[in-house]
């Protein structure tokens, strides 16, 4: 058993501020991923440190504070992205316009917060590769490629081994492969062919 650091430990002291405040620049590298801009990943931070603080005082000394975080935060945003979602759209007519009428239809207002954050950040022949995929062979790519998560720490927060992590993660790689190739074989492109 490796010995706990003083700057991060792996498991709770039973002080919020040690036990959070030297993961908060993981956690803002995650949001940042997730958000895509810096003030949107700092509201995230700040949700999640509030969500955690709240609970704090409920978790069990064997929790991973790490993992209980990261999760914390991916639930925030996956909420806020719903939240968002089921808001009406404010427009601001044109005065010009005779009927004073938004135009402005949404494509995308039946698609769920994991396929938004997809669609926004991905290419599409990708993200129609990433659904092919289970849900907890996506929810594993997502944490290990998008979330830069050691497979040590995706498997604690998705509650499984190490083992099944870096399974899925061969998996994955090989179905995406299999998946592009074909997209690229019915769009007619031949590798060999590009000069």
């Amino acid at each position: 058993m490796e010995p706990m650091t003083a700057t991060r430990p792996d498991r709770l002291t039973g002080s919020f501020d040690d036990d959070v405040a030297p993961l908060r620049a993981e956690l803002h590298r995650y949001a940042v991923g997730l958000t895509r801009n810096s003030p949107d990943a700092e509201d995230l931070v700040q949700d999640t440190m509030l969500r955690a603080f709240k609970g704090y005082d409920k978790l069990r000394p064997e929790t991973f504070v790490k993992a209980w975080l990261f999760t914390i935060m991916r639930n925030t945003w996956f909420s806020s992205c719903r939240a968002a979602k089921r808001r009406p759209e404010t427009l601001v007519a044109d005065m010009t316009d005779v009927d004073h009428r938004p135009t402005v239809a949404d494509p995308y207002a039946t698609s769920s917060a994991e396929q938004e954050v997809l669609r926004d950040q991905i290419d599409p022949e990708l993200v129609a590769a990433l659904t092919g995929l289970s849900e907890e062979m996506r929810a594993t790519v997502f944490h290990v490629v998008v979330g830069d998560m050691r497979c040590r720490d995706a498997a604690e927060l998705l509650g499984v081994s190490t083992n099944t992590v870096l399974t899925r993660m061969h998996r994955s790689r090989h179905a995406l492969r299999r998946a592009l190739s074909k997209a690229d074989d019915s769009e007619g492109c031949d590798p060999r062919r590009v000069a």
